[in-house]
């Protein structure tokens, strides 16, 4: 009978000691899943940076696009409108547009923002460069064929370079 006994107490102290194991690992176990994981500030920053660095993106694409000769032509042409009025229009529309996103320079590197900031002077420059080849007193079409001929002369636009690193400036973030 003793030794039954004894084989009880070894098999309840056995239990017991399990027991007591699983209620201690258990209660470290919970302890640790309720503190937060600890997340690095840069993690932080660009969880937080991401989203706005994509929507910088996405307004100077739209910019970019929007300055464009063939887009600013459709949007701001009118039949009635002389030479210089379509010039001074043009000319308005684009420093408007820049100065509405002129805060995505934030965002963006300072290579891609540079070759924003040139593609919207080279586009400046094409304006008034057909302005100055038509007769003062030209219509507006007039202007518009001789514009038109100055983009087609260029193998690539400052506007489409300049799209091109923002897009790649959108890659890298992935």
């Amino acid at each position: 009978m003793e030794e039954f006994l004894f084989s009880l107490l070894k098999i309840i102290v056995a239990v017991l000691l399990s027991l007591v194991s699983a209620l201690v690992i258990l209660r470290y176990y919970f302890a640790f899943k309720k503190q937060p994981l600890p997340v690095s500030s840069q993690d932080e920053q660009q969880r937080i940076l991401l989203p706005l660095r994509l929507q910088a993106c996405e307004r100077i694409v739209l910019f970019l696009d929007r300055i464009a000769i063939n887009n600013l032509i459709m949007r701001i042409n009118r039949p009635e409108m002389r030479a210089l009025q379509l010039q001074a229009a043009l000319v308005g529309a684009i420093r408007e547009e820049f100065e509405y996103n002129l805060s995505q320079q934030l965002y963006i590197s300072t290579k891609a923002w540079g070759l924003v900031r040139n593609a919207k002077e080279e586009t400046i420059r094409l304006i008034n460069t057909a302005s100055m080849k038509v007769p003062e007193n030209a219509s507006s079409s007039e202007m518009v064929r001789i514009l038109l001929d100055l983009v087609l002369a260029e193998e690539k636009s400052a506007v489409e370079i300049a799209m091109e690193e923002v897009k790649k400036e959108i890659r890298k973030s992935f």
